[in-house]
């Protein structure tokens, strides 16, 4: 075994990764004093972290006397670990890991709540972070919270992309103050002069926030440095120093000045690449991704390259390698790295890895209670090894074509009632059968008309269309669809309902929410299906807020594991336009916009669509953008939130809401733009001497000039002939 001593590289960069300072040695004579600059600004509590190796606490430079900050290590007394090379001399060091049968090991700083430390009105903080590692999940660098809802808190997010976060208030603000690069130190400031909150990263402006809605209150809960178990997240995994708190605003400059003054101060020598953690032994199932990591430490750049069987791997370049196994070719394959700077190379420890070709049924499908009319379906899910096949069953006879993880069962009839289905799951080595699933259908209790617009959506055969045009003090959203009624939750809130609507040609009314009211559809698969889907809503926002708003949300955080949420929701944004927002069983969400500027008072017609690739976003019929995002996972176990969030972070919307359509399909971009102008396409094919005009529904109309007047074809019925003559004739359908 190897000796691996933990070493400091000596280049910081920009957060672009434009400027690059190298500073070798001790700091030069004339350069200013980093302890001076910082209390020459009088901070209320400032920790340098150059307390003596065997400390248990540390002390306020700005006041020794007060708030100093106690060492609570992990088992082994290893950490947290002073003394370490970082700003001006010394850091101190955070470790996470997981000692071989044990439980992770975490440590942390504490100092006991104070007033002083919380300031009710203007406040800066601020101080230098290096990350080591990342993990699957956020991990908290620092936090001054009672409570997930109450205070501040820095939060690193995981790879592949991480960047730097500042959380307050359990997300009632939440900023980025740009990118992480592993083993470089970054100076991050977050500042409040009573109007806007400004996060700074390496002396640049990240992001701002004007007229927060709450203070960053902390209702008593004691200052954590290294991680904080109440924020939710992680804990940290590398070095911190050089934490100020501040009752006022730095200006711009004077953060500037902080950066360049701490930056020309890191005094840290070349060093060799040393493997500090060497890649450990694993199992993976056949056609899943098996993952090996190596930390190292060292002058950077730091390189790295993947073996196995000591064969390069091509492009295998990154501390972490994810590795996509097959039990023929790599079952008790070796796979090591060797990580490389300018100074020297290392080689880790080789690491086996087995690949197991198991089948495992996670989950049966459900048994549901459906409408006549509508749609169910069901799910097989199958963990192990991969390819996976399904085939469907209804009763003893294999469903043709039904070859999908989900069962769509349409149209359904009093026929339907009570049969059962089950899925026949393989594997090229296995083959198992899930559990039956009975369907009972029900009559409708509450029949629901379609006329005008309704028509027009009923028409694309959504699995759920809320069309809330309920009267006055009404208890239920219903869905015209069939099977999801809604529930209608003023909760701290109003209801309006009979606003008048901005579909065109639309009579049917629409509601307005505020104040955290919002319609309730408990959750279903058949509205968060692992497939494609499109979403749809009329909006009309009544303000705009500092905040991010709630418009749509269709999430939750109890299913699939993770740090985070599944599913996805819709903002309306501090800077006055929407974006979908999609998670992965954690906060590190992927963001699909369009840059759609918000008009108050004004009707909006929003969409996504997902063809089971690419998720795209439309507004007031046109296309606004698209993105591929593999890692999305469909809401597992929380409602869908008309105007609010579940989970009540976030604002809430504060306008009208009509019409909101869910389908179990992308829709297509002629059919959105049909919805959004409430009309049907009108087909047209010649014959010989003959024109064949088709329209679903709706009465044909004629006109001579293009502008009208248009007369009704009363008698005309789908498909129509039109003998085709000298006279040029204009014709149209009109929606009712």
């Amino acid at each position: 075994m190897k000796l691996r001593i933990p070493l400091f590289p000596q280049i910081n960069r920009w957060l672009s990764g434009a400027a690059v300072l190298l500073v070798c040695g001790a700091a030069t004579a004339s350069a200013d004093s980093y302890a001076e600059t910082v209390l020459a600004d009088n901070p209320v509590a400032y920790y340098r972290f150059e307390d003596a190796a065997d400390s248990m606490a540390i002390t306020n430079a700005a006041n020794p006397e007060w708030h100093l900050g106690y060492l609570l290590f992990d088992e082994a007394g290893n950490y947290p670990k002073l003394q370490q090379p970082g700003i001006e001399n010394n850091s101190v060091a955070f470790h996470l890991y997981t000692p071989e049968g044990g439980v992770e090991q975490r440590s942390f700083i504490e100092v006991t709540y104070a007033e002083e430390l919380n300031p009710s009105g203007p406040f800066t903080i601020e101080f230098w972070a290096r990350v080591t590692s990342w993990g699957a999940g956020n991990r908290c660098i620092v936090g001054n919270v009672s409570d997930f809802n109450n205070g501040w808190w820095f939060r690193q997010e995981p790879g592949p992309t991480p960047r730097w976060l500042y959380v307050q208030n359990g997300g009632g603000i939440y900023m980025a103050g740009g990118s992480i690069t592993s083993k470089e130190w970054a100076h991050l400031v977050v500042t409040y002069d009573g109007s806007t909150i400004r996060f700074y990263g390496n002396g640049q402006q990240q992001w701002s926030v004007a007229n927060p809605p709450t203070p960053a209150i902390n209702l008593g809960g004691p200052l954590r440095i290294g991680g904080n178990s109440a924020t939710g997240d992680g804990f940290f995994d590398g070095n911190v120093d050089e934490l100020a708190i501040y009752a006022s605003a730095l200006t711009e400059d004077q953060v500037k000045l902080h950066y360049a003054v701490g930056l020309t101060n890191i005094t840290l020598p070349p060093a060799p690449a040393v493997i500090t953690a060497d890649p450990e032994a694993t199992e993976a199932y056949s056609g899943r991704a098996a993952t090996f990591s190596v930390t190292a430490d060292g002058a950077l750049p730091l390189s790295y390259q993947w073996y196995k069987n000591a064969e390069p791997i091509p492009g295998a370049n990154e501390d972490v390698l994810n590795y996509v196994c097959n039990y023929e070719t790599d079952n008790n394959a070796v796979f090591t790295v060797v990580v490389t700077n300018a100074y020297g190379s290392d080689t880790s420890e080789p690491a086996t890895l087995t690949v197991l070709t198991d089948l495992i049924l996670e989950a049966s499908p459900d048994s549901v209670m459906r409408t006549v009319g509508g749609k169910a379906a069901f799910i097989a899910v199958a963990g192990g090894a991969l390819p996976v096949t399904y085939q469907w069953y209804k009763g003893t006879t294999p469903l043709p074509g039904a070859t999908n993880q989900m069962l769509w069962v349409s149209n359904l009839t009093p026929a339907d009632d009570q049969t059962t289905y089950y899925a026949k799951i393989s594997n090229p080595w296995d083959t198992l059968d899930t559990g039956p699933a009975t369907l009972t259908v029900v009559e409708r209790t509450t029949p629901v008309p379609d006329s005008g617009y309704a028509r027009v959506v009923m028409l694309d055969d959504p699995v759920g269309y809320w069309r809330l045009n309920e009267p006055d003090w009404s208890l239920y959203a219903v869905d015209s669809a069939g099977n999801f009624d809604g529930e209608y939750t003023p909760g701290e809130g109003t209801i309006t309902y009979g606003v008048m609507p901005g579909i065109p040609r639309e009579t049917d009314p629409a509601i307005a929410v505020s104040g955290k009211a919002e319609v309730r559809v408990p959750w279903a698969l058949e509205l968060n299906p692992h497939g494609p889907f499109s979403v749809e809503v009329w909006l009309k926002p009544a303000s705009f807020s500092a905040e991010y708003r709630n418009v749509f949300t269709s999430m939750g955080l109890g299913q699939g594991g993770g740090s985070g949420p599944n599913g996805w929701l819709l903002y309306q944004q501090p800077n006055n336009t929407l974006i979908w927002v999609l998670f992965s069983r954690g906060w590190n969400a992927a963001w699909l916009g369009g840059s759609w500027d918000l008009e108050l008072g004004a009707w909006h017609h929003a969409v996504m669509t997902y063809d089971g690739s690419v998720f795209r976003s439309y507004i007031n019929g046109q296309f606004g953008a698209e993105l591929t995002y593999a890692a999305f996972v469909p809401n597992g176990d929380g409602y869908a939130s008309f105007g609010h969030r579940f989970s009540d972070g976030g604002a809430p919307f504060d306008g009208a809401l009509d019409d909101i359509a869910f389908y179990n399909k992308a829709l297509t971009a002629d059919q959105i733009q049909a919805h959004y102008y409430a009309t049907v396409k009108l087909g047209l094919q010649q014959t010989d001497n003959n024109l064949i005009l088709s329209w679903p529904f709706g009465t044909l109309q004629q006109a001579d000039q293009v502008d009208g007047p248009y007369a009704d074809l009363s008698a005309a019925t789908s498909p129509h002939t039109v003998p085709i003559g000298n006279a040029a004739k204009y014709y149209r359908v009109k929606v009712q």
